[in-house]
């Protein structure tokens, strides 16, 4: 092993140059934008409509916040068409306001599109990325996100409609060639691995599509759903080839009795209801056809976050050294709002759920110390792994996830018996669950509303819930919400708690008996004994205080493709730790 570790050895300073080659690549390409928008930037004009014609001006900033300038006015003559001429500037422009004057008769307006004019080019959009790019809106106007239109609310004093965009940065349309810059380096790195190992590490067709899975979880839910599909065909022809098929694997009976807990006590009213927990039933035919190679599906699933969080972070980097130039913002203020901000910094990405991807990192590093331990993986790579991921959980600013990096690692550190283990952990759990149900308010004005609203209705119907997918109708209920002492709902279909969702869906009973039903799976397997299964759903728990996240399909997938990995090597561990206490 020592030679593998060895040859391997070059990614730990491989890896940091790629993230230095990727910023300065990116900076390179952020110059560039900064002296368009400053040398060519001509321009901006909208195209919409609205129910009655209007005075429209424009207000832009190269700081922070809009100053008592007069504003730019509509210069185009053509009906249902604003343009607004920039004037020459030092710096580039940075936010930039439309304001639809002061007719209450006005009541709504549609853009339909922007277009951004600058010396020799146009760059347009349309009105879903509008929406996507307004970075707030005055109280005499709302957003209607479903029909992507701005709605005027005449009876606000004082009546001021406007709406602010973010950045002009955010309307150059340069992402794909910010991707392929921050990617280049990291993918030279890979070919280059590819072709030295390519004799060592060769790959079989499960292992190709355990890899396919793997790296489909940042993509897009189609990805995850086609990569598990594959691989339950890929199972179910090996063993009807090889007739070979274990209905007594208990993965399979645990997948399949949970299925039916939420089919039962979930009384879904069609296939959209259940459509997300089909998952179960993929990876329960998983379980009994094909038995997972996990050591080396630690090394791909290990390597791939290492990879993952050093290109995230790249991007994250070079998005703070040009913050000021583009945002007019300080790192003060990006940790202030880092929600806002984070969000911006790697919205490159597919799928960027800051709170699951960190979890999921979190799930690599168990591996990446497992892979140490069996003196597999230096402990320098197992160091930079550390460093990358809490950089990369600092950075989107997922705060379960910080403490989660903590308890994990108080528990990597520690040689505990595996009672002890369970009964520190669920001590630490306990005290954090109070602390943030006490102090939710004071931390996350938004989930406390959710969650305020959400227990409104549970205390309801406790017992038996009101069954899958009503979530979203309850958060928006007025009788709740008058109940809750709110008078606006936010835009979320979830309660951001995945207890909470759990009483109000299934209620008490069926929580405590899909509860019963993973205890007693612990029981009978001895998985309870395993370190690294128990860590994953002490990990669960803490990421179940923040996100609904079994409301979402991907992070399912994820979840049980997680699972049946850990069980399947916990299994092993389990069998030594019994030896060892019978010799005792």
């Amino acid at each position: 092993m020592d030679g593998k570790i060895r040859r391997l050895s070059f990614l730990s300073w491989a890896i940091p140059l790629c993230i230095v080659t990727s910023v300065i690549l990116t900076s390179f390409l952020s110059f560039s934008i900064k002296k368009d928008i400053v040398n060519d930037l001509k321009g901006v004009q909208f195209v919409m409509d609205s129910n009655k014609a209007f005075n429209a001006s424009l207000y832009y900033t190269t700081t922070n916040s809009f100053e008592a300038q007069n504003p730019l006015s509509d210069v185009n003559i053509a009906k249902d068409t604003a343009l607004f001429m920039l004037p020459t500037t030092s710096k580039p422009i940075k936010k930039f306001r439309l304001d639809f004057g002061n007719d209450k008769n006005l009541k709504k307006i549609k853009l339909n599109s922007l277009q951004i004019l600058f010396e020799e080019k146009i760059i347009s959009h349309d009105s879903d990325h509008i929406f996507e790019n307004l970075y707030l809106n005055s109280s005499s106007t709302s957003l209607d996100k479903k029909n992507l239109e701005i709605l005027i609310n005449d009876n606000m004093d004082p009546f001021d409609p406007y709406i602010v965009f973010l950045p002009m940065v955010e309307f150059t349309d340069q992402t794909p060639m910010f991707v392929a810059l921050i990617l280049f380096p990291f993918l030279i790195l890979i070919l280059i691995c590819l072709i030295f190992y390519r004799k060592e590490y060769r790959l079989n067709i499960l292992d190709v599509l355990l890899l396919l899975l793997i790296v489909s979880i940042p993509l897009k839910i189609a990805w995850t759903t086609f990569s598990a599909i594959l691989l339950c065909a890929y199972g179910l022809y090996r063993s009807i080839k090889n007739k070979e098929v274990n209905f007594k694997n208990w993965n399979f009976i645990f997948f399949v009795a949970v299925f039916l807990l939420l089919l039962i006590f979930g009384r879904p009213s069609g296939f959209n209801d259940i459509g997300k927990e089909s998952a179960l039933l993929l990876f329960a035919v998983l379980a009994v056809t094909i038995k997972i190679p996990a050591i080396r599906i630690y090394w791909f699933y290990g390597m791939f976050f290492l990879f993952f969080n050093a290109i995230v972070v790249a991007s994250i980097i070079s998005f703070l050294i040009w913050f000021n130039d583009f945002y007019g913002l300080t790192l003060v203020d990006y940790f202030n709002e880092i929600k806002i901000y984070s969000g911006q910094a790697r919205d490159w990405l597919i799928y960027y759920h800051a709170a699951f991807l960190s979890f999921f990192g979190l799930i690599g590093l168990l591996f990446m110390h497992k892979l140490f331990n069996r003196q597999e993986l230096g402990k320098t790579l197992l160091v930079i792994y550390h460093v990358l991921l809490l950089m990369f959980i600092i950075l989107v600013g997922a705060r379960i996830c910080l403490l989660m990096y903590f308890v994990f690692s108080l528990n990597l550190l520690m040689q505990l018996k595996y009672k002890h283990r369970i009964f520190i952990n669920s001590g630490i759990f306990i005290v954090a669950a109070f602390s943030l149900t006490l102090f939710v308010q004071r931390i996350d004005p938004n989930r406390y509303h959710l969650w305020a609203v959400s227990w409104e209705a549970v205390k309801e119907k406790p017992y038996f819930g009101y069954g899958l997918g009503i979530s979203d109708g309850t958060l928006h209920s007025s009788a709740y919400l008058t109940k809750a002492g709110f008078s606006n709902t936010l835009d979320f279909n979830h309660s951001h708690n995945q207890f909470i969702t759990f009483l109000l869906e299934i209620g008490i009973v069926g929580f405590l008996t899909i509860s019963a039903a993973l205890i007693f799976f612990l029981y009978k397997t001895k998985l309870y004994r395993s370190k690294s299964l128990i860590l994953f759903l002490i990990g669960l728990g803490y990421i179940f205080l923040t996100e609904s996240i079994l409301r979402t399909s991907k992070p399912l997938y994820v979840i049980c493709f997680l699972f049946l990995l850990l069980t399947s090597i916990s299994e092993i561990e389990v069998k030594g730790v019994n030896k060892i206490e019978t010799r005792k």
